[in-house]
C-alpha cells in the first residue's frame, strides 16, 4: 500500500467519524433532554405531593380556628403558622405551573433562569420554615393546646409575654435580612456559596454563579 491509498483511506475514515458526530450529537441533544423532562415530571409530582401537605396543614389550622372562635393567644398561633402554610401552598402552586410551562428552546439565558427558579425550591422551602422559626412560641402555644390541652399562655407573667414579643421580633428581622441575602446575586459571597451548595448542592451554585457573570458581564 503505497502513501496516496493509506491517505485515501485515512481522509475516508475521518469524513465518516466526522459524518457520525453529525449524527449523534442531534441524538445526544435529545436524550439529554428526555433526561431532563423526566426530572421536571418527578419534579412535579414531588411538587403535588408537598401542596396536599401545605392544604392538609391549612385546612387543621382553619378547622382549629374556627373552632376556638376567640381571639386568643392560640387563636393568634394558629393564624400565624396558617400564613407560612398558605405561602408554602401558593410556592408550591407556582413551582407546578413554571414547570408545566418549561420551554426547553427559550434563550440559555431564560432556560438557565427558569431552572435556577425550580432547582431551588428546596432552598425557599428552607427559607420560609426558618422565618417561621422566630415565631416559636406560636409552636409551643399550639403544642401544649394539641397535645396536653393546656393553654399555656394564662401561666405566663407580663414581663415573660413581652420577652417573648420583643425576642421574636428582634429573631424575625435578624431572619429576613440573613435570608434576603441567599439569592445568585451574593453567591460570590463565601457564606451565601456555602449555605446554598449545603442546602441544594453544587448544581445550584452552577446555575446561580452563571446567572450572576450573565448580570454583571
Amino acid at each position: 500500500m503505497n502513501l496516496e491509498n493509506l491517505k485515501n483511506i485515512w481522509e475516508k475514515q475521518e469524513e465518516i467519524a466526522n459524518a457520525s458526530v453529525d449524527i449523534n450529537q442531534p441524538l445526544l441533544f435529545s436524550i439529554e433532554v428526555n433526561q431532563q423532562m423526566e426530572k421536571m415530571r418527578n419534579m412535579k409530582i414531588a411538587r403535588i405531593v408537598e401542596s396536599v401537605f401545605f392544604f392538609i396543614i391549612i385546612v387543621s389550622l382553619w378547622q382549629y380556628i374556627v373552632s376556638g372562635l376567640t381571639l386568643s393567644a392560640l387563636t393568634i398561633s394558629a393564624m400565624i403558622l396558617n400564613v407560612f402554610a398558605i405561602i408554602g401552598f401558593a410556592g408550591n402552586i407556582g413551582q407546578i405551573v413554571l414547570i408545566s410551562q418549561f420551554d426547553f428552546s427559550a434563550p440559555v439565558k431564560d432556560l438557565q433562569k427558569n431552572m435556577y427558579s425550580i432547582f431551588s425550591h428546596q432552598l425557599q422551602v428552607t427559607r420560609l420554615v426558618l422565618l417561621s422559626v422566630p415565631f416559636y412560641m406560636a409552636y409551643t402555644f399550639l403544642g401544649f393546646d394539641v397535645l396536653f390541652s393546656v393553654d399555656l399562655y394564662q401561666y405566663l407573667s407580663e414581663q415573660m409575654v413581652m420577652f417573648y414579643a420583643v425576642s421574636t421580633a428582634v429573631l424575625f428581622f435578624i431572619t429576613a435580612w440573613l435570608l434576603s441575602k441567599l439569592t445568585y446575586k451574593n453567591i460570590t459571597t463565601p457564606w451565601v456559596k456555602w449555605t446554598m451548595g449545603y442546602i441544594v448542592g453544587e448544581q445550584l451554585i452552577n446555575m446561580a454563579e452563571f446567572l450572576n457573570n450573565a448580570e454583571t458581564a
